[in-house]
């Protein structure tokens, strides 16, 4: 049985899909992102623990939550690529 996905969305389009609050977090998060970024063409060498833990504490939420509205936004292409030990923030991406 094939299931059909309902006006044009796609099963991972809704589990990728933010709420409002996600969405105003990960857009304030996006904006810190590029401000310390420019510099050195959207790259960022971090941990990824650190990363998470630093977005839990600027979003406001728990690191799971951080984690989750990161990976959404990679999802979104605001991110490039979240890697172990560095980060890849799209600068050319206008929200």
């Amino acid at each position: 049985m094939e299931v059909l996905p309902r006006k044009g969305y796609t099963i991972d389009d809704l589990a990728n899909a933010m709420t409002e609050d996600e969405y105003r977090k990960a857009k304030e998060f996006y904006k810190f992102l590029m401000t310390i970024t420019k510099c050195s063409n959207g790259v960022l060498t971090i941990e990824r623990k650190k990363l998470i833990d630093i977005a839990a504490a600027y979003m406001e939420c728990t690191p799971v939550e951080a984690y989750n509205i990161l990976t959404k936004m990679k999802g979104y292409g605001w991110i490039k690529t979240m890697d172990t030990h560095f980060i890849i923030v799209n600068i050319e991406k206008k929200i």
